[in-house]
């Protein structure tokens, strides 16, 4: 009996996104979005013997997406970092996905950490974002770091992974909708699930599909999960023009909805 030769990483069926595809946001997009909308982290630090340590961490970022956190001078982090300045931040979205954990997207951030001066105006972002830190902040051993980013490594999902450079990462623009595109995402699949269908079948290049799963919205469009035979296949539906401010999250799908089903 001949060996069954096993199968590649995305071999068997076709992973590749259909619809309008032109309109995806870049990698470093969506990493400065994830990391405006994500507020903990693990964070990992090299020990004396040379083993990577990760604990978990929170975090804000300044203008050009290096993270900042508050940490003690007695955590191991603290410790190693003082000794060895190279760390790694990972960030990711598993907590928002049903099912299997790696669907969801997640971000690396390699580089130095460096240690800060406190500041009122340092102190009153991280504590916009993290109010339960106020106790902390009165305690002499605590100090603001800073994580200088070099490199970035994203993962979109299956079969979706790039490095960026730092430059790239850190001139990409936040995504006005990243504070309310969850909650978009689930009023649509919870309530709108015909909605979805109709976005797929009319622009995302599925006519054929019998349901679909919105799992992402963003300034320049919304991307949709659908189940197939051969495997689930991404969809995605531009907008006709880009948005630049949240608000108009909810009057970018329902105008396009609207026109979509004009055509019908």
């Amino acid at each position: 009996m001949a060996d069954t030769p096993e199968l590649e990483h995305g071999d068997g069926y076709d992973v590749s996104p259909v619809g309008d595809v032109h309109s995806f946001p870049s990698d470093a997009e969506l990493s400065r979005s994830l990391m405006a909308s994500s507020a903990t982290g693990v964070l990992s630090t090299l020990t004396t013997e040379g083993y990577p340590y990760g604990s978990l961490v929170s975090h804000i970022v300044d203008g050009e997406g290096n993270p900042v956190i508050l940490i003690s001078d007695l955590a191991e982090h603290t410790k190693n970092a003082r000794l060895d300045s190279r760390a790694s931040l990972l960030v990711d979205t598993s907590d928002a996905v049903e099912g299997d954990p790696l669907v969801g997207a997640r971000l690396t951030l390699i580089g130095q950490m460096h240690l800060l001066k406190a500041s009122d105006d340092l102190e009153a972002e991280y504590l916009a974002k993290h109010p339960y830190a106020a106790d902390y902040v009165n305690f002499k051993d605590f100090n603001y770091w800073k994580l200088m980013v070099e490199r970035c490594r994203f993962v979109g999902g299956f079969g979706h992974m790039s490095w960026m450079t730092v430059e790239d990462y850190s001139s990409a623009e936040v995504d006005p909708f990243y504070e309310n595109a969850l909650g978009a995402i689930e009023h649509m699949n919870d309530d709108h699930a015909d909605a979805n269908l109709i976005f797929v079948q009319e622009r995302g290049g599925i006519p054929s599909a019998k349901e679909a799963e919105m799992v992402g919205v963003d300034r320049y469009g919304m991307t949709f999960r659908v189940p197939s035979d051969s495997g689930d296949r991404t969809s995605r539906v531009a907008f006709s023009e880009v948005a630049t401010d949240g608000a108009q999250l909810e009057p970018f799908v329902i105008g396009l909805l609207h026109s979509l089903r004009d055509n019908v």
